[in-house]
């Protein structure tokens, strides 16, 4: 890393230090006005429909995962 990039990471480093207060900020506000209970209520309707209208998969793809695991793994 030369010393122009070396102080330009510093700089990028230090100005996400300086940002980061206010950044908290914004978090515990967008927090505080979440309507959580109503999200809730949202995606509780999403599911619910999704679990009555969706059949349930034959095949969920976990047996190929293994088999490809198990096979890279004497690939190493």
């Amino acid at each position: 890393m030369t010393e122009a990039e070396r102080e330009l990471t510093k700089r990028w480093v230090d100005s996400w230090a300086k940002a980061a207060p206010e950044l908290q900020k914004v978090r515990d506000a967008d927090i505080r006005a979440a309507d959580t209970a109503g999200s809730m209520k949202v995606f509780t309707g999403s599911a619910t429909w999704a679990v009555k209208n969706r059949p349930a998969a034959a095949w969920s793809g976990l047996v190929e995962q293994q088999r490809l695991f198990a096979k890279a793994a004497l690939a190493s």
